[in-house]
């Protein structure tokens, strides 16, 4: 046998330090006595982790607000016999029964949290299964004295639909239209006449004997002094690609142009599908002819004045980089640029600034391989100055994988400021128009995904500039899009809301391929755009990412007291 302890004073040393340590007394630590839910929410097999029905507790009673039909604008109905419910209670108390198995919540259940120290807490559980009461979206559509016709777009803030009009406005042949669930009913006919000389009552009636009732009414219309009106973000549609619009073709819808009445999406080699600005309701197709191609209606984007321009791939499509033009979703692509590249890749984005049948500056980064450059068009008083664009390069920016977006600031000065975004510096830069040197960042973000996205605007007396982050794989959390008040604070992250001037943001994944239950976005496509009303009082954003969702969101700017 090895002998393990050869010097015998080690050995009694040892000896004691165990009699010693054997002999300490336990401190048991005192039991809490706290026994009551502090957060609740309930979800289903297959979205264990996820909170998707929202909890709700009142004295001793538990409700599960869940909706009757899930998704909301689906025709599943939930089923309330296998709910999972999620619960935060202190960390020593104990639940009965287990919140690890399903719950039938067809009939009123109960629940017991005993506290660590046997204090016994209990609840009854009930699931509130109801359908969507949500008014969407809301219009006021009248004459005026002059006999025009005239549409004024709600500000609904909680239960108040308010439609905002000028003083003294002649509301002839007014009538009510407005989006809700498709298994809900309004009190007053969508589309029926309404007399808001008074504020009126509107009821909306769902399944599971849901109802929520509104007040319609006028408010004056005044903006703000400046920006939007803070909470004023409203999501009017998310449409899934192929799931809501039939776009059946994964991986290739790359670009959207918002022209004010409509949102045009871009499938390579299909015809254009429009849809509702408002609505997201599919209106239409776009008939490209002999533009269309895999190569060669590559992207889409719109000018400042409802114009549509398409682009092809170069060089893969040939040397020559062409734009095409279309005056509506009606129109007829004409040619609008046509340049020989020299063998430079372009056609991935390209953005417009501007009403090319006015002022309008077009900018169309280089692509296929690293680069800091860009080519630039201008238009003055209607007409293209050359065929041949300015090529301009970037001092301490570049861009890879074909993945980078820049605007400018201004349709007419190409000193002017511009923004741009991409990968793999993945920081959304303010650059200086007469030095190309950047003149303030945000921090980049998370380098697994890509930015490659940017529009500008200016609402209300406000600069607003929104970019993307596009997930192309089928792990981690990205597809977002930052709405970005310039003069708010240009600095930190958005993604991990350290940045001032940021607006609004979405749900991280909430509206990618994960969101929508589609294919990966291997090619890590998407886009955004900006558009504004014709009276200036709301503002809207527009994105899409490949293979989920496109989605509307209104902004305002009116002061209601």
């Amino acid at each position: 046998m090895k002998n393990i302890y050869k010097n015998p004073v080690a050995c009694f040393m040892a000896l004691g330090v165990l009699l010693i340590a054997s002999c300490q007394k336990v401190e048991y630590r005192a039991r809490y006595e706290g026994n009551t839910i502090s957060d609740v929410y309930a979800t289903y097999e297959g979205r264990g982790r996820d909170r998707v029905f929202e909890g709700r507790i009142s004295n001793d009673t538990v409700y599960l607000d869940i909706d009757y039909y899930y998704p909301i604008d689906s025709d599943n109905e939930m089923d309330i016999s296998k709910v999972l419910i999620r619960a935060t209670v202190p960390s020593d108390a104990m639940v009965s029964p287990s919140l690890s198995d399903f719950w039938d919540l067809r009939t009123p259940k109960p629940l017991t949290v005993t506290s660590g120290s046997g204090v016994v807490k209990n609840y009854v559980v009930v699931a509130n299964k109801a359908g969507n009461t949500v008014v969407s979206n809301a219009v006021l559509n009248y004459t005026d004295e002059g006999g025009n016709a005239q549409e004024v777009q709600a500000i609904i803030i909680g239960d108040r639909i308010n439609f905002s009009v000028v003083p003294g406005t002649i509301l002839n042949n007014a009538k009510l239209s407005y989006t809700i669930n498709k298994h809900s009913s309004g009190s007053i006919a969508n589309g029926g006449a309404v007399d808001l000389s008074s504020p009126k009552p509107f009821v909306v009636s769902s399944v599971g004997n849901a109802q929520r009732k509104y007040t319609l009414q006028l408010v004056q219309a005044v903006k703000l002094a400046k920006g939007i009106r803070p909470g004023s973000a409203k999501v009017l549609f998310a449409k899934r690609l192929k799931g809501d619009l039939g776009i059946m073709v994964d991986d290739v819808t790359g670009g959207i142009a918002a022209t004010g009445k409509y949102v045009v999406l871009n499938t390579r080699n299909q015809n254009s599908v429009y849809i509702n600005a408002l609505t997201g309701e599919k209106v239409g197709e776009i008939d490209l002819g002999a533009i269309k191609g895999n190569l060669k209606n590559f992207y889409t984007t719109a000018d400042d004045g409802g114009n549509i321009f398409v682009c092809n791939l170069a060089p893969n499509d040939g040397a020559v980089f062409n734009i095409w033009k279309l005056s509506s979703v009606t129109g007829t692509p004409q040619p609008f640029i046509q340049w020989n590249t020299g063998g430079r890749g372009f056609g991935r984005k390209f953005s417009v600034i501007g009403d090319v049948n006015k002022d309008a500056i077009i900018t169309a980064p280089v692509v296929g391989v690293l680069s800091s450059s860009f080519a630039r068009w201008r238009v003055v008083n209607g007409a293209l100055v050359s065929q041949t664009p300015e090529m301009v390069t970037m001092t301490d920016y570049s861009w890879s994988n074909n993945n980078i977006d820049m605007i400018h600031t201004s349709p007419t000065n190409v000193a002017s400021d511009y923004f741009a975004a991409g990968y793999s510096n993945n920081r959304l830069v303010k650059v200086s128009g007469s030095t190309n040197a950047i003149m303030s960042s945000l921090a980049q973000l998370p380098t697994n995904f890509i930015a490659n996205a940017v529009d500008y605007i200016e609402f209300n007396n406000a600069k607003f500039v929104a970019y993307n982050h596009v997930n192309s794989f089928s792990w981690g959390s990205a597809d977002q899009v930052f709405l970005i008040d310039t003069e708010g604070g240009f600095s930190g992250d958005p993604s991990a809301n350290t940045t001032p001037g940021l607006v609004w943001a979405p749900e991280k994944g909430k509206y990618g391929p994960s969101g929508a239950g589609g294919n990966v976005n291997g090619n890590a496509t998407g886009d955004v755009a900006m558009t504004l009303s014709e009276n200036g009082y709301y503002m809207y954003l527009y994105f899409m990412f490949t293979n989920g969702y496109v989605v509307g969101v209104q902004f305002d700017c009116v002061d209601i007291k």
